[in-house]
């Protein structure tokens, strides 16, 4: 019998791809999403046998343990994502990222769920030397409560694994590329997107560091991590992402400039943004033995494609950058609270 897969906030950037992704290799797949950004990314799926959608939130006990029968892994991706947004509705973002954390994993050990795995984020780790790569156990410095959300969330979850309930916290990089709900307050994907719009773009403090993933490499590494048996530990903290996807924004343009030669760059020195750091990813990459299928400049290609060919239209774009959705959480910060 195939296991069943219980993934949370499966209607955001992640989810479209990754529940595609199980169905196609026999697993149950259900989703419980509060539905913020509406069910276009697995609307496709409502008649497939092997799938189930669920309207509801995180904090609501009495769905969740619902939900929770029967099932015997979780992907926990339900979250307020980011820092700005986070900013904007500060209470109603820690209690989904941290306390709905908590929910869910008390509920799953009294459901007997095998396996928690918790999308947690590089972010953690702040400023960090420029001329280090943080590892595992490098210290936090994290300068937004989205980054502070995760890291109390991630010790919770290392706090209470056990070897009936193993549990994986994962500090993906900086996300980007098409996605069944393309989010535009991705650096990457914002790039591409004013680059085209407007052959011009402005990058602010060039030279901080960030290492980068496209959305289906985060999904292979979430399948193999489900799929991974015989585990030693009872919990695991990786970085996850491809060490050579470290790239400083300035290195990022460069790449983008090859898909877009007139390209006209506005390097400004100042950024609110103090986020600088660049990550080590041998762990995850010894542990599950992949590689990254794509690179920042086939991200480029494939968001540019994409707005060429009006698969992604201006609407997608304004409805999901960086300054709707701070927007957006900003309006709807008191009906976040629970």
């Amino acid at each position: 019998m195939s296991k069943k897969i219980f993934i949370t906030g499966g209607c955001g950037y992640i989810g479209g791809g990754l529940i595609r992704k199980l169905l196609d290799k026999g697993f149950q797949v259900s989703c419980l999403d509060l539905m913020v950004y509406g069910d276009k990314a697995v609307r496709s799926l409502s008649n497939h046998k092997n799938f189930s959608l669920i309207i509801g939130d995180i904090r609501d006990k009495k769905i969740v343990n619902k939900c929770l029968k029967g099932v015997d892994e979780i992907v926990h991706l339900a979250a307020i994502v980011g820092d700005k947004p986070c900013e904007a509705a500060p209470k109603a973002a820690y209690d989904i990222n941290h306390n709905g954390t908590k929910i869910l994993c008390e509920l799953a050990q009294e459901n007997n769920v095998q396996k928690f795995i918790f999308a947690s984020t590089c972010s953690n780790y702040g400023i960090s030397s420029y001329d280090e790569f943080a590892k595992e156990s490098s210290p936090f410095n994290p300068v937004s409560l989205y980054a502070e959300s995760k890291i109390d969330s991630e010790n919770y979850i290392k706090n209470i694994a056990n070897k009936n309930f193993k549990t994986f916290s994962m500090r993906f990089a900086t996300a980007y590329g098409v996605s069944h709900r393309t989010r535009f307050d991705l650096t990457v994907n914002s790039f591409a997107y004013e680059a085209f719009k407007t052959n011009k773009i402005s990058v602010f403090a060039a030279d901080t560091w960030r290492p980068y993933i496209h959305v289906n490499d985060i999904n292979n590494i979430i399948i193999e991590t489900i799929q991974k048996n015989n585990l030693e530990e009872n919990h695991y903290t990786f970085n996850a992402g491809f060490t050579k996807e470290n790239f400083t924004k300035k290195q990022i343009v460069e790449k983008l400039i090859k898909h877009v030669p007139s390209l006209k760059v506005d390097y400004i020195p100042i950024s609110n943004d103090k986020r600088n750091y660049k990550v080590d990813f041998t762990k995850i990459e010894k542990f599950l033995g992949l590689k990254n299928e794509f690179d920042v400049s086939i991200g480029f290609k494939e968001v540019l494609d994409a707005l060429k060919s009006k698969t992604i239209d201006d609407k997608t774009y304004i409805n999901s950058n960086l300054e709707s959705l701070t927007q957006f959480f900003k309006q709807n910060s008191k009906k976040l609270e629970y």
